[in-house]
């Protein structure tokens, strides 16, 4: 009987997922691998022959020498025992008992326990919720819900129906635009342009395109490209102070601000070396050695840090940049355009701040030309 091996698992079902266990014996909630991805052109099923065991793992007997060929996949015309995917995406059994390969994922309902972390290769609907701890991974994603204190990274767009809960970790990565109701209490980063219909508040902001707000901006700081527009209202509030920067690369204050972060992080580690030393010669002897290294990478980071500074330049176009308010601006805004500097010492509305001789002009219309 013709024993056809699987190079995924034939008897895969999401809706009973089961955590994997680690090397360690324990149980991983987080990564259960909800999708089984594949490429373009990638072999996903072979005949082979009936001997040595070779029909023990993810293989299957058929009465005869076809191919069970549902959508996107078919022979491979190299090799007339191989199947092959005709599209990148997820890999499945289909309920007529088809091999399929489909481009697009749908999550019905949440990531979280019941799915874990989903990493996939195409397109991904979430039609509930990215709930908190869990990391997403795509190439175009839409997500119905909310977006949680989450890991999520797309690859191409990003979309959320219900707006970004961020509860102050979460971190949303994409390559191509973002579009959200509303956003708090996250770091946003976009290859694209970044368009939120109502409030932002207490972001972090870095946009390569352009960034506009249709209700409330306060917080930040907001690293753009070239324009932010905020439609309701710049600033307020007591808690940091809100910033605008325009005229520079924002993936490079991203590395900027990354590196910065690891080499507070690498100092309060020796800090907490430097109190156990003190313990007495036997603790000195081990964490000399730690306190040292730490120092090199302190150093090495400093360094790093220095060059990209030193290689970052102002927009070509630094006399294009433009922040512009429709409504109000408060008190103590910061605004960077360039090297320009401008700090707001009284209430505006409807202005347009721009850059011309090295300095940040006052106009009057937000969408002045």
């Amino acid at each position: 009987m013709p024993c056809l091996k699987h190079y995924f698992n034939p008897d895969f079902n999401h809706f009973q997922m089961v955590p994997v266990e680690k090397e360690n014996g324990r149980v991983d909630h987080y990564n259960m691998g909800y999708v089984q991805n594949v490429v373009k052109g990638q072999v996903i099923a072979q005949w082979v022959e009936d001997e040595e065991g070779d029909c023990e793992i993810n293989t299957r007997y058929f009465p005869e020498k076809i191919f069970p060929i549902g959508f996107n996949c078919k022979e491979n015309p190299d090799n007339p025992d191989q199947l092959i995917a005709t599209a990148t995406g997820y890999v499945f059994y289909n309920p007529e008992g088809l091999i399929s390969v489909k481009s697009l994922l749908n999550v019905r309902g949440d990531v979280d326990f019941s799915t874990g972390n989903i990493f996939f290769v195409g397109d991904m609907i979430v039609h509930e919720s990215i709930k908190s701890g869990f990391d997403v991974k795509a190439r175009n994603i839409n997500v119905r819900g909310h977006i949680e204190a989450s890991q999520v990274k797309a690859g191409g767009f990003l979309k959320c129906n219900s707006g970004i809960k961020g509860g102050g970790s979460a971190f949303v990565d994409a390559g191509g635009d973002i579009k959200t109701s509303f956003c708090e209490k996250a770091t946003l980063v976009s290859g694209g342009n970044i368009i939120i219909d109502s409030n932002c508040l207490h972001t972090k902001i870095y946009s390569e395109g352009k960034l506009a707000v249709k209700g409330r901006f306060v917080g930040g700081p907001c690293y753009c490209y070239e324009y932010a527009y905020i439609g309701e209202q710049l600033g307020g509030g007591l808690s940091n102070t809100t910033q605008i920067i325009v005229g520079y690369k924002p993936s490079l204050l991203l590395k900027i601000d990354n590196i910065s972060e690891e080499i507070d992080r690498i100092n309060r580690e020796c800090e907490q070396c430097d109190l156990k030393r003190r313990k007495g010669p036997s603790h000195q002897v081990e964490y000399d050695g730690r306190i040292e290294r730490s120092r090199m990478k302190i150093r090495f980071l400093t360094e790093k840090r220095r060059k990209i500074w030193e290689s970052m330049q102002e927009s070509e176009r630094l006399e294009s940049c433009r922040v512009m308010v429709a409504g109000e601006v408060k008190v103590g805004v910061e605004i960077s355009i360039g090297q320009a500097f401008y700090r707001v010492d009284e209430p505006m509305r409807d202005v347009c701040f721009y850059c011309k001789d090295n300095e940040i002009i006052v106009g009057s219309g937000a969408l002045r030309k």
